[in-house]
């Protein structure tokens, strides 16, 4: 089949929209694009100096200059493999802004275009794949300020890697068009999508693939496809690319969990999973939400995801009920025996499901009437429960079968469920609702207990994005609904506003610093061509001096140490990313005791290889501390090469026959 419809001439004015939207909603960082960081200095830093070693390094790995290995082994954590697998590898953002890179050397600035990048193209896929599913452009235009904007994207601000979303859109639109249209075109582009996808955050790699078969059976089931033996056969082909494309990037993570045994204690895993009322916790910046929503604040709680949207969904499945009643009353009524059966079902039916959703929402309930005692308290137990009602309804009553089955048969009841399971996976293994236990059985728990790679990421809650993007495509159909009224194009007009309302925080926050135990570190870091200037005197060192730089191991100081790697290039100690190699843990615990065991320490210096060491002494919180490891390093016959003002000194240590002597 062709695909009937026009060219949406609309779309380039659409990108233009929410490319001003995105400036407005990123206030005021169109005006440092090269010098300022959103969010704080943390792990935005260590993402820079991802971005930028991919960027180096990736156009040398395409041409062979390089091997695979070695694209793998940053220079961070020396003398440790594969620094780059310890965190997140973002190929797909360093492709993207490799050429900017290379004309620039500004890693500030590429990092700024790719995270206005996530807006944008995260809110033009919402677009292009709702206005196909609803056959509307204007509810394409919610669907793209729903996704593109979510609250939940404030609460990630220093994530790159986490607001890099806007491929999941895409790879859903172009299975779509292949499906629907047979387009051979949307199935190439889906595809890249989701390699594209898989490239650039590890998170939705695992987290967002269940969710395309899903996607796809649905599509097959609904173009009447699932018995078409050569739309199997081109999906398989791109399961299998996807697969082939993406397995490269998995193998070094899986050499790097057998050198070092990573694995996420389960408790980790528990602390940072979702509550129920994460999603009734928002981002404290957010201006309208974010200090009436604190329900349950807690490390990467807070997911709300907005509250238009979610009406919107609600009309949208209202409008699916309605259409299954307005079905259902085609069949002749029933005997008056069976009819009240029928009623006496649905009132247990509603009374089940009501019982069910305490539990879900506040732990459940235990109350005496009459000296019974009713309890609610097992979710899984009463969930059964309900469904022995409905499906007796579906037996003894046709009106309520063709009913029930009218509505399942609509796309917007098979986008809610999506939406369903990827809240329910977000509650992590064991969910919670505020303190209150929700149920012995997590969904999520299956997947980390036994499906490979699950034991090595730590965040369900982040399954919160994927929440976010079934949820715009459900406010679309809410809002097509909507649009077939007369007054509907005002009313959804309206609703637009309140959506950006929904997560708007401007001013965003800039270039915030760390806590630290050391002294404050300044708010701001530097591109390679305005960088302190003793990173000009460690650039110029030989191609295989090694660094230490100095406050070690104090978080807020040691990120500032990664990004500075990026900008001379050399090899350091020092390092900071999502999992930290047992060599460098027992390297800091000797050197940070070189007060108290000298030798050891000096011992586990120049035993990492280290030629060269770094001092910032205005970064010690406490004066006596830099003179104290001043003294220790001159004991053991450093050399200064160079020092400056602000108090940045570079040391070379002895060599090897020095140190004999």
């Amino acid at each position: 089949m062709i695909d009937p419809r026009p060219r949406d001439r609309r779309l380039a004015w659409v990108a233009l929209g929410f490319t001003a939207l995105t400036l407005v909603f990123t206030w005021p960082l169109a005006l440092g694009l090269s010098r300022d960081v959103p969010g704080d200095l943390g792990d935005s830093l260590l993402n820079m100096w991802i971005l930028a070693w991919g960027a180096e390094h990736a156009p040398r790995l395409l041409t062979g200059t390089i091997t695979w290995a070695a694209f793998w082994n940053g220079n961070i954590f020396h003398p440790e493999p594969y620094s780059l697998a310890f965190s997140e590898h973002m190929f797909a953002q360093a492709l993207q802004i490799a050429p900017i890179y290379a004309l620039t050397g500004n890693i500030i600035l590429g990092y700024n275009l790719l995270f206005l990048s996530t807006f944008v193209i995260s809110a033009i896929g919402a677009y292009l794949l709702a206005r196909d599913l609803t056959g509307d452009w204007r509810a394409g235009i919610i669907a793209g300020l729903v996704f593109g904007f979510l609250p939940y994207r404030i609460s990630q601000v220093p994530h790159l890697q986490v607001m890099s979303s806007q491929w999941m859109p895409l790879a859903l639109w172009g299975f779509h068009r292949y499906i629907a249209f047979r387009s051979k075109r949307g199935l190439i582009g889906g595809t890249i999508a989701l390699v594209l996808q898989n490239w650039s955050c590890g998170y939705y790699l695992l987290y967002f693939a269940p969710f395309v078969p899903l996607f796809v059976l649905q599509q097959l089931w609904s173009a009447g496809r699932l018995g078409d033996r050569r739309a199997w056969v081109s999906l398989a082909a791109a399961a299998l690319a996807t697969i082939g494309l993406t397995l490269p990037f998995l193998l070094p993570y899986l050499e790097v969990q057998r050198l070092y045994a990573f694995e996420r204690p389960f408790g980790e895993v528990l602390a940072f999973s979702a509550n129920v009322w994460s999603y009734a916790t928002a981002a404290e910046p957010i201006h309208l939400w974010g200090h009436l929503l604190r329900y349950h604040p807690h490390g990467e709680g807070e997911t709300f995801l907005g509250v238009t949207a979610p009406i919107l969904a609600l009309v949208a499945m209202a409008g699916a009920v309605a259409d299954g009643r307005a079905a259902a009353a085609t069949v002749p009524p029933l005997p008056t025996w069976r009819r009240r059966l029928t009623q006496l079902l649905i009132v247990l039916l509603v009374v089940q499901a009501v019982a069910w959703l305490s539990t879900v929402l506040v732990g459940g309930f235990s109350v005496r009437v009459a000296g019974l005692s009713i309890r609610a308290s097992t979710p899984v137990r009463l969930l059964m429960q309900t469904l022995i009602p409905f499906f007796v309804l579906a037996l003894v009553s046709p009106r309520w079968r063709t009913g029930v089955s009218r509505t399942a048969a609509q796309p917007i009841t098979a986008i809610v469920a999506l939406l369903i399971i990827a809240v329910w996976l977000s509650l992590g293994p064991a969910p919670s609702a505020g303190p209150y236990r929700v149920s012995g059985f997590g969904l999520y728990d299956a997947l980390y207990r036994y499906v490979p790679g699950f034991t090595g990421v730590r965040v369900p809650a982040r399954y919160a994005m994927i929440a976010g993007l079934f949820l715009a495509l459900a406010a679309a159909f809410g809002a097509s609904r909507i649009l077939r009224r007369s007054w509907g194009p005002l009313i959804v007009a309206a609703v637009a506003v309140f959506i950006v309302a929904d997560g708007a925080a401007m001013p965003l926050m800039m270039n915030h610093t760390w806590a630290t135990n050391e002294a404050t570190p300044p708010a701001r870091v530097y591109p390679r061509a305005a960088a302190p200037r003793i990173y000009a005197d460690v650039r110029a060192l030989p191609a295989d001096a090694v660094v230490a730089e100095f406050p070690f191991g104090d978080p807020a100081w040691e990120i500032r140490a990664v990004y500075y790697a990026a900008v001379h290039g050399k090899r350091v100690l020092n390092g900071y990313s999502g999992a930290f190699p047992p060599g460098y843990r027992r390297r800091l615990a000797a050197i940070r005791r070189f007060e108290v065991d000298s030798q050891m320490a000096w011992d586990a210096l120049v035993g990492a290889g280290t030629t060269h060491v770094v001092v910032h002494t205005p970064a010690f919180g406490n004066p006596d501390e830099s003179r104290a490891l001043l003294a220790w390093l001159n004991a053991h016959g450093v050399r200064r090469v160079t020092s400056y003002a602000e108090g940045d000194a570079l040391y070379e240590l002895p060599r090897e026959g020095q140190r004999q002597k």
